[in-house]
């Protein structure tokens, strides 16, 4: 076993539930567009895809709404029930209890996420963990010209901690960050599939488990060598 350095995070549905609100919004809306959406059809058109990446050309034809993405924006910012991400995603499942258990072990920890930076350090001010991480980067990084499944987010998250990639693991819940994280050569990527993300092939990870409370620090450190 090698001597693990430094955990990567992805956010949002990694750290913080904020994809199923956000999927059941957009459900809504599309509804009051007149066509249909599955999660299983969000899950492999949107979920994943980075803030400055558009999938409503390919999306809104299979759901049957025949509007512009602006329009649809429009009507996904509308809803009100449920209430927007920003201000009721829990954080998920174990996430605080690893976190720290990290932290208190020496290991240096980072986020690398297709959010922007505000959004990261608004949900991390909220769960209270934004001083255990080292590093936040977020789609608008100076260093990032594209999202998962590029290398660049996990590229600038290593190089912020200045750590080796190969003493580093992803912790990851869709198919294009795990392979963000392969093309940026860490050593392991953890898959903690969502109720969306579960739609997903995540086979590519080296382990694949149901929640962060599953996880310990000697298991993440046991995928280092």
């Amino acid at each position: 076993m090698g001597r693990l350095a430094a955990v990567i995070f992805d956010f949002d549905g990694t750290l913080a539930d904020t994809e199923w609100p956000i999927y059941e919004r957009a459900r809504v809306a599309i509804e009051e567009l007149g066509g249909h959406l599955t999660a299983e059809q969000w899950a492999t058109h949107a979920v994943g895809v980075s803030h400055t990446e558009s999938y409503w050309d390919v999306l809104g034809p299979l759901v049957g709404v025949d509007v512009d993405e602006a329009t649809f924006e429009a009507a996904h910012e509308a809803v009100t029930d449920p209430p927007p991400a920003r201000d009721s995603a829990p954080v998920t499942d174990g996430a605080v209890e690893l976190v720290h258990a990290l932290h208190d072990a020496g290991v240096q920890l980072a986020v690398a996420s297709g959010s922007t930076r505000d959004w990261l350090e608004h949900h991390l001010r909220r769960f209270e963990l934004i001083e255990r991480f080292v590093s936040l980067v977020g789609i608008d990084h100076a260093d990032v010209d594209a999202g998962k499944p590029a290398p660049d987010l996990y590229r600038a998250a290593v190089a912020e901690l200045g750590v080796d990639p190969s003493a580093t693991v992803a912790v990851e819940d869709t198919h294009r960050g795990i392979a963000s994280a392969r093309a940026a050569g860490l050593a392991a990527v953890v898959a903690v599939p969502t109720q969306l993300t579960s739609h997903q092939d995540l086979s590519a990870a080296d382990l694949v488990t149901g929640s962060l409370g599953d996880l310990t620090v000697e298991d993440l450190a046991a995928l280092v060598g």
